[in-house]
């Protein structure tokens, strides 16, 4: 893990984490041949650091290519390690070992040992995923012997290989690979590498049937784990001890090959203490008298005992020669019985076959017949099918395309929207910490917000029109252009009098008693309005103040939360309003204020499907409220998230913070 951090941040010297990827794709555009493999190969980088690793490799395959044709040495290297490393991380593990293996001759001529190494030991992480164990072994061993690293990172590799050779049931091997790994951070100790290992190696040495030995490295990473607070880690071990326990409980007569090495060790040494003890005739001439006596005795007795061993050895080849001629005899009475009944059987399994055939040959008879009545059938109906399908493939084109354009219309009109609504940049100017939460139901929304920064106050206003999507917008465009003439052109900033200029413009257009001498001139009337709240903030007196139809404000000062409540007045169904409970309110620093609709109160969801309501809406408010306004928003997105658990959005939602 070490190499490979170091490796990224070789890649990443030109600093291109500090550039976004729209500047450099910029710079790409006008770049010469010599300077697009490095821009390209930052695009890949800064792609794989946002983790969108198929975008990377894309980049770094063009950084490749422009790189060889300009012979460009050491951008080909990075961009064939950039495509590896998206490539490996995108799960793509047979293309990654495609662009290390092509990298490795660069790594080489450039004598650059640990970017051999890092390639080698990327290709064995691949192949291990790929359950490719024995590739893998093979790389992880030409990563050791191509770097001189030592400690940690040469562990992590014995480590791998250990794990390889478990995985194919080399129990030996693992074992061989564990120890060093475990003598590498002894002198090098990384804890959470090295805890976890003998967890492995206690399991392998488990498995092999060496107890003792098993807890004994199990035993060594719990005391590692426990004082570096590695709390999972000695869970672990303690559940695989308990295992081993178990297992040496339950034991049965069946050996291990733990069992059977120390059986082989034990005949050898048996083996070793005869050859030690019988000497030969030569040996024994050269004894004194007595102890040649002995010492023939010995030989005698040694002659006479293998003299009955084989004696007894050919009694028993007798009997056996004996028991297989009588079963030889039986043997083939047995089996001239079994030919006649078998031939007896392949008999009656004829004449049935016979039978069968008969009557097979008149069942394909009649389906043969039902099938040519019924294929003219299929063939006379299937031109009119065929037409049908010709003209409902036609109109489902024609839908298609018609969908297609009316969707186009209505995403262009969402841009016409966004563009006239208040946004980050404009209340910036004003206020250092802000959000606009929105999320409209359908593609274009029926919630908007609008704001006018002047020079000592700023007028913002948020509304819920009726209706959603397209009516909606048009709703909304329609007053956010009446906005626009009252407070820019006009010159008004009192909320009131804004709300009363809205009114009379929304009911000179909609009204239902507009009348041109003394006719109706619109007989259309539009009965739905607007719930709106418009707040006027004075940065130089810091006094608020509010005006609302049907729409509240809520204010947090000191840990309180405060409501202000517009009127009941419907706006735009009536000419003449005056009240719209107009309200001052001084501020202080670091008050909240929030302006909203009731998309996000009215959401459906939870466990019983009931909508979120005001009260539990006003407590999130004031259980994030140290928070920052950036840090809120994204709060909000996630619990709305998680409150409608994949139900359908019923409505606009729209949320405007800001901190004073």
């Amino acid at each position: 893990m070490k190499a490979a951090f170091s490796l990224l941040l070789w890649f990443m010297v030109l600093g291109v984490q500090s550039q976004s990827i729209d500047v450099l794709k910029q710079q790409l555009e006008s770049a010469d041949d010599q300077e697009k493999p490095g821009i390209e190969n930052a695009i890949a980088e800064a792609y794989f650091e946002n983790k969108k690793f198929k975008k990377a490799t894309e980049y770094a395959k063009q950084a490749i290519e422009h790189a060889k044709s300009i012979k460009n040495v050491s951008e080909e290297l990075r961009g064939l390690i950039n495509a590896g490393n998206s490539s490996k991380k995108h799960k793509k593990y047979e293309r990654a070992v495609g662009f290390f293996e092509n990298s490795l001759p660069l790594a080489s001529k450039a004598k650059n040992r640990a970017l051999v190494f890092y390639a080698y030991e990327s290709m064995g992480y691949c192949y291990t995923s790929l359950k490719k164990y024995n590739q893998a072994i093979a790389s992880y061993q030409k990563a050791v012997s191509s770097s001189a690293k030592k400690g940690a990172e040469k562990a992590s590799v014995y480590a791998q290989i250990g794990y390889c050779n478990f995985a194919i049931s080399e129990l030996k091997e693992a074992i061989s690979n564990y120890e060093k790994a475990n003598d590498l951070y002894a002198r090098d100790p990384s804890p959470g590498a090295q805890s976890i290992m003998l967890v492995n190696l206690g399991k392998v040495y488990a498995q092999y049937g060496d107890f003792d030995k098993a807890v004994a490295r199990l035993n060594t990473a719990r005391q590692i784990a426990e004082n570096n607070g590695f709390d999972n880690t000695v869970k672990r071990v303690n559940a695989a001890v308990e295992s081993i326990e178990r297992n040496k409980a339950n034991k049965s007569d069946q050996l291990t090959d733990f069992d059977h090495d120390a059986i082989d060790q034990t005949e050898k040494y048996i083996h070793n203490i005869e050859r030690a003890h019988v000497k030969s005739l030569k040996e024994i001439e050269n004894l004194s008298v007595e102890n040649q006596i002995k010492e023939l005795k010995l030989l005698n007795q040694q002659n006479e005992l293998m003299l009955k061993e084989q004696q007894a050895e050919a009694q028993k080849q007798d009997l056996a020669r004996q028991k297989l001629k009588s079963a030889k005899t039986e043997a083939e009475l047995k089996q001239v019985e079994a030919v006649n009944a078998q031939n007896a059987a392949e008999l009656k399994q004829a004449e049935a076959e016979s039978a069968r055939t008969l009557a097979w040959l008149v069942a394909v008879g009649l389906a043969s017949t039902l099938m040519l009545a019924l294929v003219i059938m299929y063939v006379r109906n299937n031109k009119n099918l065929k037409l049908k399908n010709d003209q409902i493939a036609l109109q489902n084109k024609e839908l298609d395309k018609k969908n297609t354009n009316i969707t186009d219309s209505i995403n262009y009109a969402r841009k016409i929207q966004n563009a006239l609504l208040a946004s980050n940049l404009g209340l910036s100017e004003s206020f250092s910490e802000h959000f606009i939460f929105n999320r409209p139901r359908d593609i274009v929304s029926g919630d908007f917000s609008w704001c006018d920064i002047g020079e000592n106050d700023s007028v913002i206003a948020l509304a819920d029109c009726t209706g959603h999507g397209v009516p909606g917008a048009l709703m909304s465009v329609l007053a956010i252009s009446s906005l626009e003439k009252i407070v820019k052109q006009l010159g008004t900033r009192n909320p009131t009098d804004i709300l009363k200029q809205l009114n009379d413009d929304l009911y000179g257009l909609f009204g239902s008693d507009n009348t041109t001498n003394g006719q109706k001139t619109n007989q259309n009337t539009v009965k739905d309005g607007m719930d709106i709240v418009v707040i006027n903030v004075n940065q130089t007196t810091n006094i608020l103040e509010f005006a609302g139809s049907r729409n509240s404000m809520l204010r947090i000062s000191n840990g309180e939360l405060t409501e202000l409540k517009g009127s009941k007045t419907h706006l735009g169904h009536g000419s003449g309003h005056k009240e719209f409970n107009y309200q001052q309110l001084p501020l202080s620093k670091g008050d909240l204020i929030y302006l909203y609709s009731d998309g996000f109160y009215d959401q459906k969801g939870g466990e019983d499907g009931k909508k979120y309501y005001p009260k539990r809406f006003r407590e999130m408010l004031l259980e994030n409220k140290a928070k920052s306004m950036t840090e809120q928003n994204e709060t909000y997105q996630s619990i709305l998230k998680t409150w409608r658990n994949g139900r359908e959005q019923v409505d606009d939602i729209l949320i405007l913070g800001i901190r004073i």
